[in-house]
């Protein structure tokens, strides 16, 4: 069910690893992200090509990250690294989905509110 002021976004690819980061712990978005792909793609995070190649790692921690220990709300990013989809909500969970196996069209997450 959808709220009012709740905005739904969905995927047609197939979910491969979902993940968490978390601030308080002091890792970012961005090395969450990259360990996520590096599970879905099964290698080892040097391994991948930089991230710089797909989107910029610090407009999307700045985006992403809670400034001021306040968090962005409900936002939700993604972008394509080869044939990977990769979501990240400002709540902290990441989901890396498979483009190359097409699904019918799903929600990325439950909700985009946190």
């Amino acid at each position: 069910m959808v709220s009012r002021g709740e905005v739904l976004v969905y995927r047609v690819c197939t979910p491969v690893v979902d993940a968490e980061y978390d601030f308080e712990n002091n890792s970012s978005a961005t090395e969450a992200i990259v360990s996520a792909l590096a599970d879905a793609v099964g290698v080892e995070p040097t391994d991948l090509p930089p991230l710089t190649n797909y989107v910029d790692p610090n407009a999307l921690n700045a985006l992403i990250e809670p400034s001021d220990g306040v968090t962005n709300g409900d936002t939700l990013l993604s972008f394509r690294v080869d044939t990977w989809n990769v979501f990240v909500r400002s709540d902290g969970r990441i989901r890396v989905c498979d483009a190359t196996q097409p699904i019918e069209p799903e929600p990325v997450f439950e909700s985009t509110i946190a």
